[in-house]
């Protein structure tokens, strides 16, 4: 399952991206890099787990907003 922390395949660039949050309502995650981007989850497939620092969280808050988890 993908979560904040995830490592993840965007299958359409084929890129390896870290997850900032996940909004499954919206079928969206955020992403951290640059530049800072949102994709679809569904478009996404689970590679490892990692963890989220306090950094990466105010990070994604100031840049994405609240609505992730």
């Amino acid at each position: 399952m993908i979560k904040a922390g995830s490592v993840v395949k965007h299958i359409p660039t084929g890129e390896t991206w870290f997850v900032l949050g996940v909004n499954q309502k919206r079928n969206e995650i955020c992403i951290a890099g640059w530049p800072p981007s949102k994709a679809k989850l569904s478009d996404c497939v689970f590679v490892e787990q990692g963890e989220l620092t306090e950094v990466d969280l105010e990070y994604r808050d100031k840049r994405f907003g609240l609505n992730w988890n």
